[in-house]
Formats: structure tokens, C-alpha cells, sequence
């Protein structure tokens, strides 16, 4: 017997079979190798920020006390742009710079830890009041009510620390939300080593019918701050306090608004109790310079809504700063009118303040009228 069919046939049937179509066809892909994750990958799909912002624009005259001459001015009351967003679904941020007096406003980080809970680390208005943490560009009264000014720091009432917001779900028409602010207590873009913070709150709850909404909170406020740097003009701190002013206080509020489709109102009512003390050396506060006293005001306005995006707007206040002396009383009356181009977004304010305060108070200016024109974009 030869070999040579014997290797044909071995070599035959060791030959791979012809790979089937259909069976190959069947088998998955492999799958693709991904890439490790980058930081400039997770910004690239972070969601893009929304900028924002709107400028104030005034002409204001006010007639002189005891015949002093009267005197007028245009100015850019505000300039400001911003931007807010988030890095992830629990973690957001907000920005805000004023042109007008270049300084910083809002700077913070937002943590979503629950629904309806924000927790906050930077720089934000604290809550107090209505009129106070309104926005200004809601604001139909151009110029803040003495008492807000005065007790409730708003003019610029945005501190340093942390807070916290809540808002609760509706029960029915009725909801509730409780704000508070940990904070320096030195105002915006400042720091102090004081010890003592400031604390400010508010909690209210908001009734919404199909067609008015009514809102009621009490707010409350407390703690040390420096009123005043002495001659050298710097905060000399704890320890050094040499001729700075310090005071501790303690101011409750309570406010309302009502908002119908024929007109929107509010009022509000402060009051504070403060104990001031001046250090005359690095140790000491003499007798002379240590004072309390007890300042309380209010106020009430309105602005109607007609069917053309116009309407007159009324505020009354009232505000002593000192309850226990006589004559210091400021009191205003502002009558004026507003008109939506568009709704909020551009709109033309006429304030004319008459200002009825006693004669000699700290902080009478004498009537006043302002033409405002704000837009947002």
C-alpha cells in the first residue's frame, strides 16, 4: 500500500470547513473601547450658562431745604450683567457684576441637596422682608423706604457667608418657604474678624387663588456689625479696635403683599433695637460713647394695572430712628406713574417724592422727582 492516499486523506480532513454567512452574520460586534473621562469632556457636556442683565437709567431733580439752591442729574443707576447655570443636576452657580459702581453682587454656589432645598456658600442679598429681597428691576418705587435702608441694610443688603433656602410643596393653594443667611455682616465685597455674624431670616407662607395672591411672612435679624472706622478709615479689628464703632442688634419685621389683576400692593412694618458703643482706646468704651436706643418705621404702597401695561403707583412710610428723641421723624409720600413697552423688560417710571419730615432730621432731602428707564435683556 502506497502513502500517497493515505496523506490526500489526512490532508482533507483536516481542512477548516468554509465559514457560514448566515452564522457569522449573527455573531455581535465587539464593543467599542471607550475613553477614560476627561475634566474637559465633563465641561464640554455640562450644560451652557444663560446670561443675563439690564440697565437702569435716571434723571433726578431735587428741590433744596431752608432755600438751598435745588439740584438735578442724570446717572446710570445700574449696569449690570450676569450669568447662572449648573454643573450638574445638584450643583449650581450665579454671577452678577454691576458697570455702574464695578463692584461684584451676587458670586455663589448653589447645592440642590432635596426638592425644594438650595443650600448656598458666597455672596447674595439676605432675606428679610419684602421690599428688601425683591428684585429691583420688580420694584415700582425707584429709591428704597427709609425703614428698609435703615434697619434692613437695602440699599445693597448682599453679604458673605452661607444659607439656606426651603420651599415646601403646595398643600392645596398654600405654600410655605423659610430662608436664612449665616453671614460677616460687613456688607458686599467685605470681610471682618468679628466673632459674632449676622443672622437673617424670613419664613412666610403664600396663598394663590385663581386670581389673587396673597403672601405674609415675619423676618428676623441679628448680630454685630461695624458702623463706622473711626479717623483712619480701616476696620482695625478684634483687639485693635481703637476708635472704631461697633453696635449689636436685634430688628423683626413683618410684611404682605397682594397681587390681583386690578393692582399690586405691599407693607411692611420693621422694627430694631440697637446698643452702639465707640472705643475711645484699644480697650476701653467710655460711658459717653455707649448709647441704645429703639428705631421702628413702615411703610405701604400700591401701583395699579390697567389693560395697556401702565398704571400710578402710591408709597406712605414713615421711619424714627431713634424713638426716644424728639424731632427725628422721616416721613414720604410718592405719587407717580409707570408704562410697559414691554412688560417688565421695558418700562419708563415717574417718582415725585414729598417729603414731609421733620425739620432738622437726619436724612430729610426735600422733594424729589425722578423719570426712570429700565431694560432688561
Amino acid at each position: 500500500m502506497t502513502l500517497t492516499p493515505f496523506l490526500l486523506a489526512l490532508s482533507l480532513a483536516q481542512t477548516t470547513p468554509a465559514a457560514d454567512p448566515a452564522a457569522a452574520a449573527a455573531q455581535p460586534a465587539p464593543a467599542p473601547v471607550k475613553a477614560a473621562p476627561t475634566l474637559a469632556g465633563a465641561l464640554a457636556n455640562a450644560p451652557k450658562p444663560t446670561f443675563w442683565g439690564f440697565v437702569n437709567a435716571q434723571y433726578s431733580r431735587t428741590e433744596g431745604l431752608n432755600g438751598a439752591d435745588d439740584t438735578s442729574s442724570f446717572e446710570i443707576r445700574r449696569a449690570r450683567i450676569g450669568a447662572r447655570g449648573k454643573v450638574h443636576d445638584l450643583v449650581g452657580y450665579s454671577l452678577l457684576f454691576d458697570g455702574a459702581d464695578s463692584k461684584l453682587k451676587d458670586a455663589y454656589a448653589s447645592v440642590f441637596a432635596l426638592p425644594g432645598v438650595e443650600v448656598r456658600m458666597g455672596q447674595w442679598k439676605t432675606p428679610f422682608g419684602y421690599e428688601q429681597y425683591e428684585s429691583d428691576t420688580k420694584l415700582l418705587w425707584v429709591n428704597s423706604s427709609y425703614v428698609v435702608a435703615s434697619l434692613a441694610r437695602g440699599v445693597d443688603s448682599r453679604d458673605l457667608g452661607a444659607g439656606l433656602l426651603v420651599q415646601t410643596p403646595k398643600f392645596g393653594p398654600v405654600s410655605a418657604e423659610v430662608l436664612g443667611s449665616f453671614v460677616n455682616g460687613a456688607g458686599p465685597n467685605k470681610k471682618d474678624d468679628l466673632e459674632t455674624k449676622n443672622f437673617w431670616g424670613r419664613a412666610g407662607l403664600t396663598l394663590k387663588l385663581p386670581s389673587i395672591t396673597l403672601k405674609a411672612g415675619g423676618s428676623y435679624g441679628t448680630g454685630q456689625q461695624v458702623q463706622a472706622t473711626g479717623a483712619n478709615g480701616a476696620f482695625d479689628g478684634v483687639g485693635t479696635p481703637v476708635d472704631d464703632t461697633y453696635f449689636y442688634f436685634h430688628t423683626y419685621g413683618a410684611d404682605a403683599t397682594l397681587d390681583t389683576p386690578w393692582f399690586f400692593a405691599a407693607a411692611e412694618l420693621i422694627q430694631s433695637e440697637r446698643d452702639q458703643s465707640r472705643y475711645a482706646t484699644a480697650a476701653a468704651v467710655t460711658t459717653a460713647t455707649r448709647t441704645s436706643r429703639t428705631a421702628r418705621g413702615w411703610y405701604a404702597g400700591a401701583y395699579g394695572k390697567t389693560p395697556w401695561n401702565l398704571g400710578p403707583i402710591f408709597r406712605a412710610e414713615r421711619f424714627d430712628a431713634d424713638r426716644s428723641a424728639p424731632g427725628g421723624r422721616l416721613e414720604r409720600y410718592t405719587l407717580g406713574a409707570y408704562v410697559d413697552v414691554v412688560p417688565v423688560n421695558a418700562r419708563l417710571i415717574l417718582n415725585h417724592e414729598l417729603d414731609q419730615g421733620q425739620t432738622g432730621a437726619a436724612g430729610r432731602n426735600g422733594d424729589r422727582t425722578t423719570l426712570f428707564a429700565q431694560v432688561i435683556f
